[in-house]
């Protein structure tokens, strides 16, 4: 099978999640809320920094100046601390967003409420997997700075694939993080080999959007008002950015019951096979 097949077989599943996507459009509200939340770390790191300057310019130099003073110890410490809740807010919803795919696929009405309510009843689960994340995260970091971007960006993808099945495990099977990442990459190298072809086909969806972000916003700020066309074109590129981050997570959840056996009836069991490169 060439990758052009493989790549057909990802567009298809995308797809496929997506008008699962259209029949529960509740299930939206998961990206939303991961997004807000997002936000809302963001805003308070940025107030606590701010609120020690004082909004004051002087004072913003000032602050910066004791942070470095305080050493890169306590400087590892507040990035680590960012990432960790970084990490958790977006899994947790993730697995929130999961639960209700699977709940689909076994015939049942999804519920945000009870997508919320089974995350939070994993949440130490997600909290342990979030702080080895946030720990991988830092020392790519460090290798970036140490060894460059080439060699920090080999292990970040590799680390990408290995990875690829933890949010649907998480959902499905209640394990530690550490258990959780070696039945992730097992499946990825037992099922499908040690490389992922078509799968990342879903990323043509991003650019899907970009491109109808600025299609439509150029044409309503040329024939309407200039305004009208921005708002046009980041609303376009937010909701887009919305509905593949749900349809991800359901090709994940789908192809996750698929290697356990269970193909959802929405899903092709050849096709989802195919998307993968086999080991050779």
């Amino acid at each position: 099978m060439s990758i052009f097949d493989r790549l057909g077989n990802g567009w298809n599943l995308g797809i496929k999640s997506l008008e699962i996507i259209a029949k529960h459009p509740k299930l939206l509200l998961f990206p939303v809320l991961s997004g807000l939340g997002l936000i809302a770390v963001l805003l308070t790191f940025a107030t606590a920094f701010f609120g020690m300057a004082g909004f004051n310019p002087e004072l913003i130099e000032s602050t910066m100046n004791s942070v470095d003073e305080m050493g890169q110890a306590a400087a590892i410490l507040i990035t680590f601390v960012y990432y960790l809740i970084t990490y958790f807010v977006i899994v947790f919803f993730n697995v929130g967003l999961v639960h209700n795919a699977r709940l689909i696929f076994a015939g049942e009405e999804p519920s945000i409420r009870e997508g919320i309510a089974f995350a939070t009843k994993r949440a130490h689960t997600i909290f342990a997997w979030a702080a080895l994340a946030a720990t991988v995260g830092m020392i790519l970091q460090a290798l970036e700075q140490r060894l460059g971007s080439l060699v920090s960006g080999i292990l970040g993808f590799g680390w990408t694939i290995a990875t690829y099945f933890v949010v649907p495990t998480l959902a499905a099977e209640e394990i530690g993080p550490f258990d959780a990442l070696k039945r992730s990459a097992n499946t990825i190298k037992s099922k499908w080999g040690e490389s992922i072809g078509a799968g990342f086909s879903l990323g043509l969806f991003n650019l899907a959007g970009m491109v109808i972000a600025i299609v439509s916003g150029l044409a309503f700020g040329a024939f309407v008002h200039p305004g009208l066309g921005i708002a046009i074109g980041v609303l376009t590129f937010f909701l887009t950015m919305i509905a593949n981050s749900a349809a991800r997570n359901i090709f994940l959840a789908a192809a996750y019951e698929h290697t356990q056996g269970n193909t959802p009836l929405d899903f092709d069991a050849d096709t989802l096979d195919g998307v993968f490169m086999t080991k050779r």
